[in-house]
């Protein structure tokens, strides 16, 4: 056996798994994409959003997101409380929408 192999394929699962994250890490500001864990958290999407003063945008290609312009600093913190993930919206995902000025 050679020993070297599965060591191949766990440092590649490690690069695969780091560029995935990077694709979908949320900006500092602009388009995010308020993703739920659960049901519950579904219903806290919106109200969670507009007390951060987000922007929404539309709803996102899963059920209960939400694509949202805002920052990420107060939002990310207040969306995790409520079981929320904070991801980048990419518009390959999420549609191609304009951004307010």
């Amino acid at each position: 056996m050679n020993v070297g192999f599965p060591i191949f394929w766990a440092q590649t699962g490690v690069a695969l798994a780091s560029l995935v994250g990077f694709a979908f890490a949320p900006p500092d500001h602009g388009r995010m994409l308020l993703l739920p864990l659960t049901d519950a958290a579904a219903a806290e999407v919106p109200s969670m959003a507009l007390d951060r003063h987000a922007l929404l945008v539309a709803p996102g290609p899963i059920r209960g997101s939400l694509v949202v312009i805002a920052e990420r600093g107060g939002l990310e913190r207040a969306a995790l409380a409520k079981g929320i993930l904070v991801l980048s919206a990419p518009s390959l995902l999420c549609g191609q929408v304009g951004e307010a000025a």
